[in-house]
Order: structure tokens, then sequence, then C-alpha cells
């Protein structure tokens, strides 16, 4: 309750927020912002501030907020406080996965039992999964996709025995038309290390009273909702605990 009356008193003019558009954490739209963009506007929303969106490259983005002109970034990854650039705690955790077909009974324990195997993975996949991955991208079996959109529903066909994306991204696109599409048909095989998605903020004292908010027991109930809004419910189809759905 102190936060929300101290915070009372720094309402005015709304946050400018800069993001850049990737569904379903970061989506250019009226209403329907994307997992990161909606957990953020939650808690500036209880803080009592207004926010006005602004989409550019993440990499320009963390450019203008330094530069002054703007009030937070969102998502930003592996980040550390500097002068007017203050880091909040985790907001989102994106799960890198690699999936399979549960008809095709795999059982990778590492990334290096993907070799021999055909895959399947978004452009540029290479810089961000480690040595044993990039080294996957020299077989012939090994296709990056421009358009992550399709990823899930290749595999879902067959045409390849793995697919390696987030998992967030994996579902919304598989059932961006239909959020009760089953995905029973898919094994999740966590070979991949969680990345936490911050937000950076220009003022630190915004910065520490979201940070308050970030991990509740309200917070992780609205994530749920946030998820399912745009996933539909995965959470009664998780297949162990591995997979728990939860903010942090």
């Amino acid at each position: 309750m102190l936060i929300l009356l101290h915070s009372a008193q720094l309402q005015g003019a709304a946050l400018k927020v800069l993001s850049s558009e990737g569904p379903p954490h970061t989506i250019k739209h009226a209403q329907h912002n994307g997992i990161d963009i909606d957990m953020l506007k939650w808690t500036l929303n209880l803080l009592g501030h207004q926010t006005e969106l602004h989409f550019v490259g993440l990499g320009r983005a963390e450019k203008l907020l330094k530069s002054g002109g703007f009030d937070v970034m969102v998502p930003i990854f592996m980040a550390q406080d500097s002068e007017n650039f203050y880091i909040s705690d985790p907001l989102v955790m994106y799960r890198p996965m690699v999936f399979s077909l549960v008809k095709n009974q795999l059982s990778p324990r590492s990334i290096s039992d993907l070799k021999g195997h055909s895959i399947i993975t978004f452009q540029g996949a290479t810089r961000y999964f480690g040595e044993q991955f990039a080294q996957l991208s020299q077989s012939e079996q090994y296709r990056e996709e421009a358009d992550m959109s399709v990823i899930a529903d290749l595999l879902a066909k067959d045409r390849y025995d793995y697919a390696v994306l987030d998992r967030y991204m994996f579902y919304y696109f598989y059932r961006q038309f239909d959020k009760t599409r089953s995905i029973s048909l898919f094994n999740e095989h966590a070979l991949i290390a969680p990345v936490s998605a911050s937000a950076a903020f220009k003022s630190e004292q915004i910065r520490d009273q979201v940070n308050e908010l970030i991990g509740n027991q309200a917070y992780q109930r609205q994530y749920k909702k946030t998820v399912i809004k745009y996933l539909g419910d995965i959470y009664s189809l998780d297949k162990s605990a591995e997979h728990k759905e939860t903010a942090l």
C-alpha cells in the first residue's frame, strides 16, 4: 500500500516504453502486447503509471534509453546497472527448448545427442546455444528457418526429428489460431539453459518499486493468466515439474 501511495505522487506523463516485436513475448498491437510487455504494464499500472509503447530494434532501444529520451525498455538480457540504466529482476524466463515427437521415442541427454538427426530451428540460432550446437549446423540435416511460425507445424508433420525454439514461441505459433490445439504429440528436452528477461529503467526508484512486485503471489497469478491468454492452457499439459510455469 505504501508503494502505491508513494507512486501516486510520481504520476504525470505516461512512461515511454521501448521494445522490439517478437511474439508472444512482445507484440505491436493496440491491446495485446505480449507476455513480457503485459507483465511490465501490469506492474507499472499497479504503481499508478500509464505507458506509451514504441517499437524499435533492441540494440537501438538500449541506446535510446541511455540517451535519456525514454523511460523503460523490455526485454533486456544479461545486463548490469549503469548510470540512468537500472535493470529489474527477471520479468519472464525464456526457455530455449528441444522438441521431438512422442511417437519417435527420442531421448537425447545432451546437445551432442542431436548429431545425426534432422533439426529445424530459427535463423541465427548458432549464435546463442554454444559451440556444440554450432557444430550441428555443419550437417546437411540442419536447417535454419527465417519464419518461426512454421517450425512447430513442420515438426508436427514429422519433417524433422527435432525442433529448437523458445518454448513459448513454439506453442504460441502452433496454437496461434486454436488455443485448445493438443500439444500432447510433442516431447520437450530441456538441454539448453533458460535465459532471464528483465526490463531496464531510467529511474532507479521505479525499478526498485517494480522489483517489489515481481515474483509475489499476485504477480505469479497474473503471469499464469497472461501465458494462458497467448498460449492457451499449457499448465495442465506439462509433462513434468521441470517445466512448471513460473516467471522466475
